[in-house]
């Protein structure tokens, strides 16, 4: 069987060659989107994995050490520091380290040491005592390559190993006996939920191209297996044959897709998310789920070649006579509403719960593949209308086709209507960033115990002199906490960072900080955002524009034989030029503006209420520029085809 299946494809001449390739290349395409989408999840993970040693449980018999934590700033920039002791002579060396740090060392990140290179001693170290650098942290130490991070070596009787952090920032000190067993940083679990939505994004689209892939060229196929039937092949002789050229050529397809993510995987760990980039093998998810992702798709691509075999196993005659399909039933819009209203009513259920959280997730997944089940319904209710009122050649043409064969028509727009969809439901995240530069003018505050505070205030000014101008205040910006009083130090951008060292070497709390510096967090988040979002629609939009390429390639080949008639019978190719525009143009303005809206009104509930700014606008007009650009060029590339099918009026071995 697998050679009558390559002797039907080398005897279908260029033709046949040609949509095995193309079927091969979307395969590839998806399995290197697909490969992504699953490798991201487990990129957060192994961030948490490293950084988890920064909040060890406390210690359960001989503590060996004492640790705590803060959020030291340095211009717009956090660093994160870890103030460690130690209180016994086998004390563990921390991830990174060769040893562990004795007093009045410090341990920078290779980011950090970079950051502070020919940082005058008085606006950095000098707030951590008498310090000086001793070494630079391994990348078991760090989330990422970039990660700004500061180890510093303490006696055990430091105050800063005995003052408690209030700020989210910050760990207070602990005694531990090792640094294994840590917790991960809540954020990152924040991050994973949205990778898991950037992974749905892109996974969805991409999975809905591989399984058109099988669809390619469907009509020359179908006349092949149904001539095959009747003749006297077996409906199980036909699925066999079918699933050994489209698996062959999806294999092919996988293999190739996988190898050029593990080629890709260097450029991809440049994006930086969080602040960074990322260290390569973070994005390598491990032989057997790439392994599975390669099988999935084939897979995938069998079962779509298997349910278009249906006419073919019931009604082979049907396929010869080109017998008119049937229309397709309402239940598909009834499905997309039901999930769509589903996703809404779930997302003000909303309260924390991960299961909710889990199934939201599932009910917005369930909804974007739905926007493939009910895209051909539509695109064949337009085909009606539309040849209702035609009044031109290429206008009826147009409208014929995408009334008789709506879900190939659907397949040439289907990627830019799901991008259209993914491009409304994150327009409206707010992605504005607030400005962390250094004023003219700045005011650094801190919390310290309230019986205290003129104490300090007093010794502040004695140590700042007339560097900065301080005072114990009610009304600041930062909240004093029960028997706490706030403590403020003005001075000159340029004086900026002396001022916060002095104030940090004699306050063992939380750091003194800026108020503007609450949104460098924040600032960070919507960055990663604005990236992530640029990601996805980056690679939703690739799978349109190859989606859109292969599909109107596949088309002209599979309605070649119309072609040739038509040309025989006198129609210009402009003609039917402008049909294929029309085709593809006319429905993607009404699915993809509607695809667009749905997003935008699906999506309204959860982050709706953040605000608004002309990023979504950006978005939107950008995924309508690119969109009809992906199509027209679409129409273009497969031009030179369509001239040379219907110049060539020569009997097809097929």
């Amino acid at each position: 069987m697998t050679e009558l299946a390559w002797r039907l494809t080398r005897l279908g001449g260029r033709s046949a060659l040609l949509s095995t390739g193309l079927t091969a290349l979307a395969v590839a395409v998806a399995t290197l989107l697909l490969q992504f989408a699953v490798a991201g999840n487990f990129a957060f993970d192994e961030r948490g994995d490293r950084t988890a040693w920064r909040e060890p449980p406390a210690a359960t018999g001989t503590a060996t050490a004492v640790i705590a934590t803060a959020a030291d700033y340095y211009g717009g920039d956090a660093v994160t520091r870890v103030d460690l002791a130690a209180l016994a002579d086998d004390a563990p060396a921390p991830p990174g380290m060769d040893a562990f740090p004795a007093p009045g060392e410090v341990w920078l990140s290779p980011a950090a040491a970079d950051l502070l290179e020919g940082v005058p001693a008085s606006d950095f170290l000098a707030r951590y005592g008498d310090a000086a650098v001793a070494g630079e942290l391994g990348p078991e130490a760090l989330a990422h390559p970039n990660e700004l991070v500061a180890v510093v070596g303490r006696d055990a009787g430091d105050p800063a190993l005995r003052a408690e952090r209030f700020s989210a920032d910050g760990v207070s000190p602990r005694e531990i006996d090792g640094f294994t067993g840590g917790r991960a940083d809540e954020v990152y679990g924040f991050y994973m939920i949205l990778m898991v939505l950037a992974a749905i994004l892109m996974a969805v689209p991409a999975a809905v191209f591989g399984a058109a892939a099988a669809r390619l060229t469907v009509s020359r196929r179908d006349e092949r297996l149904a001539t095959l039937r009747l003749i006297g092949a077996t409906p199980g002789q036909v699925m066999r044959l079918t699933l050994i050229e489209t698996v062959l050529a999806a294999t092919a397809g996988a293999v190739a897709g996988t190898l050029a993510w593990m080629a890709v995987t260097p450029l991809v760990a440049l994006i930086p998310i969080d602040g960074g980039r990322w260290y390569v093998a973070d994005l390598w998810a491990g032989a057997p789920w790439m392994l599975a992702v390669a099988a999935a798709v084939p897979a995938l691509v069998a079962v779509s070649a298997l349910i278009g075999l249906r006419s073919v196993v019931i009604s082979p005659l049907g396929v010869a006579r080109r017998v008119k399909p049937k229309g397709l039933k309402a239940i598909r819009v009834v499905v997309f509403a039901v999930l769509a209203a589903a996703f809404m009513i779930t997302t003000n259920l909303v309260n924390g719960d991960m299961i909710v959280v889990a199934v939201l997730i599932g009910l917005f997944a369930g909804t974007l593949a739905a926007v493939n089940l009910v895209g051909p319904w539509i695109v064949q209710r337009l085909g009606r209308i539309l040849a209702r009122t035609a009044r031109g050649p290429a206008r009826l043409l147009a409208a014929r086709r995408l009334a008789d064969d709506p879900k190939a028509a659907w397949r040439a727009v289907a990627g830019v209507a799901i991008a259209g969809f993914v491009a409304g439901s994150v327009a409206m995240f707010p992605m504005l960033q607030t400005d962390t530069a250094v004023q003219g003018a700045e005011t650094l505050a801190a919390s310290v115990p309230a019986d205290e505070a003129e104490t300090v205030a007093a010794d502040l000014r004695d140590a700042l002199g007339d560097r900065a101008e301080v005072a114990v205040v009610d009304d600041g910006f930062l909240a004093p906490g029960d028997g706490a009083a706030v403590i403020e130090a003005t001075t000159t951008g340029a004086r900026l960072e002396a001022v916060r060292s002095t104030m940090t070497a004699l306050l063992p709390g939380d750091p003194p900080r800026r108020e503007i510096e609450e949104s460098i967090v924040s600032n960070r988040l919507i960055g990663s955002v604005r990236t992530g979002v640029t990601v996805v629609l980056a690679v939703v939009f690739l799978t349109a524009a190859v989606s859109a390429a292969i599909s109107a390639i596949g088309s002209v080949l599979d309605r070649r034989q119309a072609y040739r008639l038509l040309h025989l019978a006198g129609t210009e190719q402009r003609v039917l030029d402008r049909a294929r525009r029309q085709e593809t143009l006319l429905p993607l303005s009404v699915i993809g503006g509607a695809s667009i809206l749905t997003g935008m009104i699906l999506t309204s509930p959860v982050i709706g209420g953040m605000g608004f700014d002309v990023s979504g606008v950006l978005i939107i007009g950008a995924t309508v520029a690119a969109g009809v650009a992906a199509v027209v060029a679409a129409g273009a590339l497969s031009r030179p085809l369509l001239r040379s099918v219907m110049r060539d009026v020569s009997p097809r071995p097929d």
